[in-house]
């Protein structure tokens, strides 16, 4: 028996929508006890009818450390990039051959053209997972992850599902609204899925307000979650490492969690513990279509960019 926590939470009564389970893992840097624990969390997924999993950010090989040895993380990140794992990942697919679960987004190290990339993808059963158009290339790296990684190219990706559009953001993408942005203005997705590897300690001070936080990327976490799914009115979702780094002692922060098109947090996982969270019948695009008739940001927006196109036309520049 799993001693995984589970959460498991009802959001409406449409049957119709999916269930989804977001993993807030404790990820280790021994590769097969990663895939095992993978593999328990899938084996859950299929008990409870879960038609959609997601992954953290690097959930096979665990994140890369500090070291002055980068040879020692390359080689790591080589053992188990995707293309090492085709065989375990063509068992998982084949499970859900008559079972609920349809997809499993997990992000991964993969070797192409003699680069690494840190990418995400989609298992389905019905998805080649090396067609590029189901891949998504992380564009913005961290320091730490430009000595191993190539970025990608501005190329997002989106997938259409029974139950909605996705768009696909990794970690630190997060931090770029323009981003956000694109996937819903010009992709129209109803939902924007992130996996990361997001740390927790950083300090900001401000001593004469005595205004302090050790954990300011945390912060950063909920706040970016929260305000990307509020100033786009879309569903975030967002699975991430939780625990200390096993190699230089990073402490992640967890928090794992689903914030409404409306940017408050539906339910969120522990920013100390490993817990599984599941949402059944996940209105995305029902509840998307409510907050809007309330008050329709896009519409604005469309409007005001409109006018600025048809201005810029008629504007004459002399020197």
């Amino acid at each position: 028996m799993s001693d995984l926590r589970v959460i498991e939470r009802i959001f409406s009564n449409n049957n119709h929508s999916p269930t989804i389970l977001i993993a807030n893992m404790q990820i280790s840097n021994n590769i097969q006890t990663n895939l095992n624990k993978i593999e328990e969390i899938i084996e859950i997924a299929h008990k409870k009818n879960v038609n959609i999993v997601i992954l953290p950010e690097l959930c096979i090989t665990g994140y890369i450390w500090n070291t002055k040895n980068t040879k020692e993380v390359y080689d790591h990140l080589l053992a188990g990039e995707n293309n090492q794992i085709s065989k375990w990942i063509k068992n998982i697919r084949n499970s859900f051959e008559n079972n609920g679960l349809e997809y499993i987004f997990y992000n991964n190290a993969v070797l192409k053209n003699n680069e690494l990339y840190n990418a995400s993808f989609v298992l389905n059963c019905n998805v080649n997972y090396w067609d590029e158009r189901y891949i998504y290339n992380k564009i913005f790296l961290s320091e730490i992850e430009k000595k191993y990684f190539k970025s990608g190219s501005d190329k997002r990706l989106t997938i259409d599902t029974k139950w909605g559009r996705f768009g696909f953001l990794i970690c630190y993408d997060l931090n770029f609204v323009e981003l956000a942005k694109q996937y819903t203005f010009t992709d129209e997705v109803d939902a924007i899925v992130t996996m990361a590897a997001w740390r927790s300690e950083a300090t900001r001070e401000y001593p004469m307000m005595n205004v302090k936080t050790d954990h300011y990327y945390g912060f950063l976490w909920d706040l970016m979650n929260s305000s990307k799914a509020a100033y786009n009115q879309i569903w975030s979702l967002g699975a991430n490492i939780v625990g200390e780094h096993e190699k230089d002692g990073t402490y992640f922060w967890g928090g794992s969690g689903i914030w409404t098109p409306s940017g408050l947090q539906l339910l969120r996982a522990s920013n100390i513990k490993e817990e599984l969270i599941l949402i059944r019948n996940l209105d995305i695009k029902g509840e998307k279509q409510k907050e809007r008739n309330k008050l329709n940001y896009s519409i604005d927006f469309k409007e005001f960019h409109r006018k600025l196109k048809e201005n810029k036309k008629n504007v004459k520049y002399t020197m």
